[in-house]
């Protein structure tokens, strides 16, 4: 059995997983069980941290989204009743209301970290048996999906609350203001001017592994990919993604409805948009894939970092076999299509 461990990336200037490509479409969750099944609690324990620093990715985004969305609203004189409204619906299982306005969600993510330190040193003890191991890391990670969800739905509400008060307009105002820090955390290094193409391409691949593992998806919502590798580029598939993807096919886990529907009524774009891929039926929470990861990096520096086929509401879901979504990166910057940017609202750059 393959226990590719951790490693330190200097160009990432943090721990990451080791091992090719098809090694990281592997959950870090059932890298965990393997650890445990070989009785390598070490390494088992040395994941639960790497756990943690795959949903921190998420979650500190969400923090982010979360305070920029809520001032442009406030500046609105959007009234904290309708705030107060989506915080009602998003209560947890357990009935506590998700009122980010009060720090609930800090509050979830310190006691998450209680949790994954526990089962952490119990692991390097030896104080736990195999079973009690596996049902507390199944705690930890139904713990953590029960935050992130509702992280996203409540950025879904905020952003069909801008279309309520400023139109479709207003979602890629609100979006543009809260990206701008994360564009240049996270994205800025793409930038031709700093670094060629090929240079940025594990980088590129390595970060979109980590991040869709901390978003849990998959159909067991525990961070498992679809993985394809062809002469042109690579394929990174997500069934669903569990953000974009979940709110448009619902939960079943809590066997709630798709959030597209009622008492959710979360939107899709009814007109087409450069920053939505000019497609009607983008999910608001989908139309930030466009915009960071497509359209903002074009505009800057001439190319898309991945190109992104997310699935449409209602087209696309239900009836049987529902769409994935799809990333790809392509191996070569004259790989990409034109119709790539072409359906951005831009030209291919000619060299």
């Amino acid at each position: 059995m393959d226990m590719s461990g951790l490693i330190w990336s200097e160009g990432l200037n943090k721990r990451v997983r080791s091992g090719d490509w098809l090694e990281q479409s592997i959950s870090t969750v059932k890298k965990i069980e393997d650890c445990v099944a070989e009785e390598n609690t070490e390494l088992a324990a040395q994941f639960v941290d790497y756990f943690m620093e795959e949903a921190k990715v998420c979650h500190l985004i969400y923090l982010s989204w979360f305070s920029s969305f809520y001032d442009w609203l406030i500046e609105r004189e959007v009234p904290q009743a309708k705030f107060q409204e989506i915080y009602e619906l998003l209560a947890f299982p357990d009935g506590e209301i998700f009122d980010a306005g009060v720090g609930v969600p800090a509050k979830r993510w310190s006691v998450l970290g209680s949790k994954a330190g526990i089962l952490a040193n119990e692991l390097r003890g030896n104080g736990t048996k195999s079973d009690t191991a596996i049902e507390k890391l199944n705690s930890l990670r139904e713990s953590w999906r029960q935050l992130h969800d509702r992280w996203v739905d409540l950025l879904s509400g905020l952003m069909t609350l801008a279309v309520d008060t400023e139109g479709e307009s207003g979602l890629e105002s609100m979006y543009r203001n809260a990206l701008e820090p994360y564009i240049s955390e996270r994205y800025m290094v793409y930038d031709l001017r700093e670094k060629s193409y090929s240079e940025t391409l594990e980088r590129n691949l390595y970060t979109s592994f980590e991040a869709m593992r901390g978003h849990l998806c998959g159909p067991q919502r525990r961070g498992d990919i679809d993985f394809r590798e062809h002469s042109d580029r690579w394929e990174l598939s997500f069934d669903p993604c569990a953000s974009g993807g979940r709110i448009l096919r619902g939960d079943p886990i809590e066997e709630t409805g798709s959030r597209c529907e009622p008492p959710y009524s979360f939107g899709v774009t009814e007109e087409e948009h450069d920053w939505a891929w000019n497609k009607k039926g983008v999910c608001y929470y989908c139309a930030h894939c466009c915009l960071a990861l497509e359209r903002i990096p074009a505009e800057r520096w001439g190319h898309p970092v991945r190109v992104v086929d997310p699935p449409l509401y209602p087209q696309d879901v239900g009836g049987g076999e529902e769409k994935k979504c799809t990333w790809t990166i392509y191996k070569r910057l004259e790989d990409i299509p034109s119709e790539v940017y072409e359906r951005i609202g831009l030209e291919k750059p000619i060299d």
